[in-house]
């Protein structure tokens, strides 16, 4: 069981990338937290120890421990669970998702360029700071190593890895079931190492351990094994760092001595002091001081954490090295009193002993002489073995793979990040607000294309964030056009359309309202739409409403016009009746603007004759033609007596 069991997606959230990390107890990978957008690191128990509920319970106190301590010197864990078994032979899986720390572990700067005396002090603040935080919390490390600090791109520094971190309650068990001890051998404390009770001034000790290793280049113990190591902390005196850098003042010396003292009543009390200390030795520190190269030694011991036997305090510390490897070995042979020398007083008067004692004389030369000779032949061989070494190192040095830099601007960063891996850099991204660029591509990158540097280099690469989002000013609305645009230019944003719209209450050019509106966060750069008043009113239809609804209707909060009255007679609209206003509905008046309303006035018509009443009978053709001829009773009409006399009379 390898990656492959593990699926691309962990709990339909977390996808599985690149292996970044490698320990003794758990894989890390790369991910990406699709929910939150977020580039996360992912921590897998490797499957040979999945079935082992010790494991389980290890990987299970890491994330309690860490899950309490919100610090910026601590890496941060956001989330654990389970992967499920993967094919009928897998196990269950713990993870632990972190957070993602780009840089490189100060294990790697000591054995890389180096540290410089400076920057130790500072990364050791650093170290402090999530260490106070955590005992404060209640929380021990036990494994301070130089594995576990993270030294960021920009210089901060993250402690992590507390697999075998252990409240300050429950740090008497110290010791395992089988009477071992957790931890890695160079960074020990004497108690932890014997497999007594452990305190936060344990913690102390291996972050001054740490320190120790960065202003020297080696641990304060080497040797050929984790056993013997832990045997001398907790018997054996360190060297002096001024012993393996001369550049070192003898503060660092007194500082290492508390530091690094067996009994843990002789070290600082807390986090606290020992920060406080270490400022006051960053000021002592000479300027100049070099980076610190580190030692090259075959007794360096395994720097992994590892379960140890606990180390007795009766059988001497020899007991646990190689015989020989003592380098204050005297030189064998007997001594001029051992062969009886004679008094000089005693020359002129050679007695029986005499011709003895010459015959000795020799037979003592010889027997210093071959001691000696065995010396120097074993000194001229370790200066040629030293030579021999720098010479191959310098070779060596010679032979380094020259690569050049991919180009990778404008890539996104996962197809970045495997470009350069692939010519054999280390990239190291940091991100950026762009918008030019599109988020999570890349913006530049240092060195740039085509430089040719050595394989393994680190590559700066800064990743576009996307464009920084602001807020649209919260001030724009009851201002003037010019006022808005001014904001949005001071505050990172375009000025998009502008409308305008009607209004009866607010003045002509003075903003309305905006799009977004004011308060919401947008993209920089991003274009705000405005309205502003046009400074007129849009006319409403009255014709046909009686004079007080339409005076009214003019009069409302959001037409507020005036009104004025022309009467108009008619027969046909009721009195009051709006016939007429002076402008058509729907148009735009000025505001305050009066409207001229033509009311009607209705008007009763006068009687008029009828035709029967007012029409002379006309004669017909045969009145005209037959004046003798008499009408019939029924269509005649009788003529006046006065008229026919009178034409008679005529």
């Amino acid at each position: 069981m390898g990656a492959s069991s593990i699926p691309d997606l962990i709990n339909d959230r977390y996808q599985v990338g690149e292996v970044i990390g490698r320990g003794g107890m758990a894989t890390v990978h790369l991910g990406q937290d699709v929910r939150l957008g977020r580039r996360v690191a992912i921590k897998i128990l490797r499957p040979e120890l999945a079935a082992d509920e010790t494991f389980h319970e290890r990987f299970q106190r890491e994330a309690h421990a860490v899950a309490s301590l919100n610090h910026h010197s601590i890496v941060a864990i956001y989330d654990t669970g389970e992967i499920t078994p993967q094919g009928p032979d897998g196990v269950l899986r713990p993870y632990i998702v972190m957070e993602y720390v780009p840089g490189q572990t100060l294990r790697e700067l000591i054995h890389g360029g180096g540290v410089t005396p400076e920057q130790a002090v500072e990364y050791m603040l650093g170290i402090m700071d999530a260490l106070s935080f955590s005992h404060r919390a209640g929380i021990v490390h036990r494994d301070i190593k130089p594995a576990n600090v993270k030294v960021t791109p920009d210089g901060g520094v993250k402690v992590m890895d507390f697999g075998i971190a252990r409240a300050v309650e429950d740090t008497q068990a110290a010791l395992t079931q089988s009477q071992a001890v957790l931890g890695t051998a160079q960074y020990l404390s004497p108690e932890q190492a014997r497999g007594a009770a452990v305190d936060p001034r344990s913690d102390l000790y291996s972050a001054a351990c740490v320190m120790f290793e960065m202003l020297t280049g080696r641990a304060p113990f080497v040797g050929e094994s984790s056993v013997a190591i832990a045997a001398q902390h907790v018997r054996d005196a360190p060297p002096a760092p001024s012993a393996l850098n001369p550049q070192l003042p003898p503060a660092v010396d007194r500082f290492m001595e508390r530091a690094l003292a067996k009994n843990p009543e002789d070290r600082f009390a807390d986090a606290g002091e020992m920060r406080r200390a270490l400022r006051d030795l960053g000021a002592a520190l000479p300027g100049d001081l070099g980076a610190t190269q580190p030692i090259d030694t075959a007794l360096a011991g395994d720097s992994s954490t590892k379960t140890l036997p606990a180390v007795g305090a009766g059988a001497p510390a020899a007991a646990v090295t190689a015989a020989g490897r003592s380098e204050d070995t005297e030189p064998s042979g007997p001594t001029p009193a051992q062969h009886g020398d004679l008094d000089p007083d005693d020359a002129t008067d050679p007695g029986p002993g005499a011709a003895h004692s010459s015959a000795a004389a020799p037979r003592e030369r010889r027997a210093w002489l071959l001691p000696v000779l065995l010396l120097l032949l074993l000194a001229l061989l370790g200066v040629g073995t030293v030579m021999g070494v720098q010479w191959w190192q310098s070779q060596q040095a010679e032979q380094v793979t020259r690569v050049s830099v991919p180009q990778v601007v404008g890539m996104d960063s996962t197809t970045a990040e495997n470009t350069l891996r692939d010519a054999g850099l280390n990239p190291v991204f940091t991100t950026k607000h762009d918008s030019s660029v599109p988020d999570k591509h890349v913006i530049s990158m240092d060195p740039t294309a085509g430089t040719e540097v050595d394989e393994g280099s680190s590559v700066a690469v800064v990743v576009s964030d996307g464009p920084e989002n602001v807020d649209v000013p919260g001030d724009l609305v009851g201002q003037s056009l010019d006022y808005a645009r001014q904001a949005l230019q001071k505050a990172g944003l375009g000025v998009g359309e502008v409308t305008t719209v009607n209004s009866a209450t607010v003045a002509e050019n003075v903003v309305i309202s905006s799009d977004p509106t004011p308060g919401t966060s947008v993209a920089h750069g991003s274009a705000v739409k405005l309205q502003v008043s046009s400074g007129k009113v849009t006319v409403p239809d009255v014709v046909g409403m009686t004079r007080a609804e339409a005076e009214q209707a003019l009069r409302a909060l959001d037409v507020r016009l005036g009104s004025d009255v022309k009467i108009e007679e008619t027969q046909d609209a009721e009195t009051g009746t709006v016939l007429a206003q002076s402008a058509p509905a729907g148009s735009s008046v000025s505001q305050g603007s009066t409207i001229t309303l033509t009311v009607a006035r209705r008007t009763t018509p006068s009687p008029t004759p009828t035709q029967e009443e007012t029409a002379e009978p006309t004669p017909t053709e045969e009145e005209t033609t037959a004046p003798t001829a008499q009408p019939t009773q029924s269509h005649a009409t009788p003529r006046p007596t006065a008229s026919r006399g009178g034409r008679g009379n005529g």
